[in-house]
């Protein structure tokens, strides 16, 4: 890589430095899986040395998580759960905004998951708090903040299955209205059972 290609450098602090980097890396996700990011590519947009970003991010791994990390903070942004409304309509506005940012970027989440699967426990790890996140904002829409383990079990399998629809549902054999519907529907038959259980002793 030339020297002419590199931007000039512009001074930041060291917390808006990682922002930066960051940044681009999520916007390089939208054509890329996270693997075939190039650190040359980001430190040559950023106007730095490929030896300055591993300053800020002491390996490309540390990179990539942070990237990812920062991608599943969007997802959760995307999935809010509203201050009001009934349990149906906020468990659908989580659905919704999940749903709607997998099936947005299918080919990366994918890859993203991947690499979980891969074996990385730092993308585990935020794979594992995303997830968690999505079951309480769905526990906290129902009512149920402090759910009996069979409930909480439910939604956890229930948000995994969300996820993996999300996923196959691309192509648009599927609207997002009809994914949403399914799903939401599919939530209170799943835990219909569990309602009308007499409580355990």
């Amino acid at each position: 890589m030339s020297a002419d290609s590199v931007r000039p450098r512009v001074r930041l602090s060291a917390a808006d430095r990682r922002g930066q980097l960051i940044g681009i890396g999520l916007r390089l996700l939208v054509t890329r899986p996270i693997h075939e990011l190039s650190v040359d590519e980001v430190a040559a947009e950023a106007g730095i040395s490929r030896g300055l970003l591993f300053h800020y991010f002491p390996t490309k791994r540390d990179y990539y998580v942070a990237v990812v990390r920062a991608a599943g903070q969007r997802l959760l942004r995307d999935a809010r759960l509203p201050p009001e409304g009934s349990p149906k309509e906020r468990v659908r506005a989580v659905v919704a905004g999940f749903t709607g940012f997998v099936r947005r970027r299918r080919a990366n989440y994918v890859a993203l998951v991947r690499a979980g699967a891969g074996g990385d426990e730092k993308v585990l790890e935020v794979f594992e708090h995303l997830r968690a996140t999505l079951a309480e904002r769905v526990l906290a829409a129902l009512g149920e903040p402090e759910p009996v383990p069979l409930v909480r079990l439910a939604v956890r399998g229930w948000v995994a299955m969300a996820e993996e629809m999300a996923i196959e549902a691309d192509g648009g054999s599927v609207t997002a209205d009809e994914l949403v519907d399914f799903l939401v529907d599919g939530l209170d038959r799943l835990l219909a059972p569990l309602a009308s259980a007499d409580p355990p002793p």
